[in-house]
């Protein structure tokens, strides 16, 4: 199905403020007789005290206290802004030219069931969908909860939904009804709650990405939170983000879906599509949760401000506390400072001790006095180096309830004033942790643990959107397009994969030199070309994926005779092998000398587009599995990191006496790959391995490559 996306985009936001602040809903599917879900909606609407106008479509007319309710679409006294269909499948495409030809423009499909139903003239997705374009309508769903916002009070949700009780910038996307009625409760339980809600269902027109560039420009949207399943539009939902100076927090399921294609190549097998996932959202600054608790502890840290760095202070009432806390902090990587003298000269003023350290942790298990644990609170907020506090608060409510919801109260107005988070870990009885979660509007957290994730999830966002928002500029690269032509339209005409030397032609065209290669059918042609031994001698053959697998490599040939000797014995070789592998040539290849193997890979990805990554490289790639991976194309500080979050980057720097590689040359033929993924869009695969990476101002040495024209493979 092709999506309406782009046929009525520069009204995208009329479109979603018409569904998001109607003035009138009908919802077509009510029952006059019993309670079903299309009642459900009208009611709940009227128990939150939405001021619209509601109407309802039934099998014949009546009301439902007091909204009117008619047999059909045309008899409606008035043209809605939104209609809500909610019927048997196979009864929507007659409604949707219903509401086509009463001029309603947004209509949200919660019917489910669609793919059961066919008919002659295709799927009834086909037939809504066709019907939403004659008429320019635009659609959520079908197979979804639809839209609502908490401030006016309007839910198309097919449930009894109470009013929230407090304002929120916390906006919400889901896939799915039922998680994104999950998302909700929990925001409510932990009184967060919500601002707008959208629930997309099976996206045959707005999607994901519809809905995130509407909350990126809603000044009431302050956070956005996302439960999706898969992406209609990838690449625009990863260029909106990139944007954003909102967090975005997702919750991605869907993970395990193995790779539609069989490897041919290491970067096949080593880039799947939540791989890919990953890296998209690494680069934007989206920050992933794996399951409801993180949903919360995120949901909680975006709630405090964001903090600036990794310097923490840990002030604990329990000695026990502070001691797994700092295990926590040690864990995830940050650094419990040393306390300032003049700090510690200030803290003993505010109280008088025999037993208490003075040291990061502070125990302050001595005092019991809350005035005194708000004073160290802001000195501790004070001191330059602290980013942030994590807090252990122990205490009993049955004497100690009032004077913690003072301290909370007195917290958030010290973490206002001096814009530094502080992360709350609270123990106590069932009872009173569930009332302060629940009631009290200071975030809270139920273990050292929860805090410190949440403490560290916060400066990866930090980390995250700096990264991203420094980026650089895109580097200018000249590309020899008609050398990839020749080699596409050769590979077409013959219906074969590039062999390696035209690979390498590819690389070369794009600005990234290989060692000096010619192609040669047999020993005579070794005297017709210009090589210095020792030379590697490669098999060019159209059917073996992997050369090296098939004993199509031999290193270290010391000269003229040798090398024939060589190709001699690998024709003999191949020849013998089952199913004869085609042997097109040879190619004989100067030795790249020492150094270490990396890789370079990229391909195009059906949602995301092209995608290049960096690597340890050599035959055990997969096995290592050591790889980093981005959208491209990459920046140089792109590339850069990239090769930083490698387990091997310490080779760069020098390691047990060697010398450093060649960082620089490295981030030069990743940026170069790149951007020929990014320009060249009939490229579907690139191998470049081995990268021979040589010491610090020695470049790198490309010595064999592997590359796939989208639909021209053999």
């Amino acid at each position: 199905l092709i999506s309406m996306a782009d046929f009525m985009e520069p009204k995208l936001k009329e479109t979603m403020n018409k569904f998001f602040y109607p003035e009138s809903i009908v919802v077509i599917g009510v029952s006059l007789a019993k309670i079903n879900l299309g009642k459900i909606i009208i009611l709940n609407n009227l128990q939150r005290k939405w001021a619209g106008k509601l109407y309802g479509i039934s099998t014949e007319n009546g009301s439902i206290e007091g909204v009117p309710v008619f047999d059909s679409v045309d008899k409606l006294p008035e043209v809605p802004d939104v209609a809500i269909i909610i019927t048997p499948a196979k009864y929507v495409p007659g409604y949707m030219k219903q509401c086509g030809e009463k001029g309603i423009k947004q209509v949200v499909i919660e019917t489910g069931g669609f793919s059961e139903y066919s008919n002659e003239k295709g799927s009834l997705e086909a037939e809504v969908l066709q019907t939403a374009r004659h008429y320019g309508i635009r659609v959520i769903g079908p197979n979804c909860v639809g839209v609502g916002t908490s401030e006016t009070g309007m839910m198309n949700a097919f449930g009894f939904f109470q009013r929230e009780e407090g304002n929120s910038s916390v906006s919400v996307i889901s896939q799915s009804g039922g998680i994104g009625n999950t998302f909700i409760r929990i925001l409510n339980d932990n009184h967060i709650f919500w601002q707008k809600f959208a629930s997309v269902g099976n996206k045959l027109d707005l999607d994901e990405a519809d809905f995130l560039e509407y909350f990126l420009q809603d000044d009431k949207t302050g956070t956005i939170m996302c439960y999706l399943e898969g992406f209609n539009r990838g690449r625009y939902f990863f260029d909106l983000a990139r944007k954003s100076d909102k967090p975005i927090i997702v919750l991605k399921s869907n993970r395990s879906e193995a790779s539609s294609k069989i490897a041919r190549s290491h970067t096949t097998a080593l880039s799947t599509g939540d791989d890919i996932v990953d890296a998209a959202f690494r680069q934007t600054a989206i920050i992933r949760v794996e399951g409801e608790e993180d949903l919360r502890t995120a949901a909680k840290a975006f709630k405090l401000p964001i903090v600036r760095g990794n310097s923490v202070a840990v002030l604990s009432r329990s000695g026990g506390h502070a001691v797994i806390t700092a295990d926590a902090c040690v864990k995830y990587g940050l650094n419990m400072i040393d306390f300032p003298a003049p700090y510690i000269e200030s803290i003993k003023g505010i109280y008088k001790t025999r037993v208490i350290n003075h040291q990061n942790p502070l125990d302050l298990g001595e005092i019991f006095d809350y005035t005194i644990f708000i004073k160290i609170v802001e000195e501790t907020l004070k001191i330059p180096e602290v980013d942030g506090i994590i807090f252990n608060h122990l205490y009993q409510p049955s004497y100690e309830a009032a004077s913690s919801r003072t301290f909370l109260k007195a917290v958030e107005e010290l973490v206002a004033r001096y814009e530094k988070p502080v992360y709350i870990s609270l123990t106590s009885n069932a009872e009173e942790i569930t009332d302060i979660t629940k009631n009290h509007p200071y975030p809270t957290f139920t273990s050292p643990l929860q805090a410190v994730q949440a403490y560290a999830l916060a400066l990866d966002y930090a980390r995250m959107k700096k990264a991203r928002d420094s980026r650089g500029e895109l580097p200018a690269f000249g590309i020899d397009v008609p050398v990839i032509e020749s080699v596409r339209s050769r590979c077409r005409t013959e219906g074969r994969i590039p062999l390696t030397d035209e690979a390498l032609d590819i690389c070369r065209a794009a600005g990234v030199i290989p060692v000096k290669y010619s192609r040669v059918q047999g020993p005579a042609d070794l005297d017709l070309i210009d090589i210095k031994y020792p030379a590697a001698i490669k098999l060019l053959s159209r059917d073996a994926s992997h050369k090296s697998d098939a004993g199509g490599v031999m290193l270290g040939i010391p000269d003229r005779a040798a090398a024939a000797a060589a190709i001699e014995a690998m024709r003999e070789k191949i020849s013998a092998l089952p199913g004869r592998p085609a042997i097109d040539g040879f190619l004989v290849q100067k030795m790249s000398g020492q150094g270490e193997e990396f890789f370079i890979g990229g391909r195009r990805d059906a949602t995301f587009g092209p995608v290049v990554m960096v690597g340890y490289g050599g035959i055990f790639i997969e096995l290592l599995n050591d790889v980093s991976m981005r959208l491209a194309p990459v920046t140089a500080n792109e590339a850069a990191a990239m090769i930083d979050e490698l387990t091997m980057s310490p080779l760069f720097r020098g390691v047990r006496g060697r010398p450093p590689l060649d960082r620089d040359a490295l981030i030069d033929a990743l940026c170069r790959i790149s951007s020929l993924l990014a320009s060249d869009k009939t490229i579907g695969e690139i191998d470049i391995n081995p990268v021979i990476v040589h010491e610090k101002g020695n470049g790198v040495s490309i010595v064999d490559s592997r590359i796939f024209f989208l639909h021209h493979d053999a």
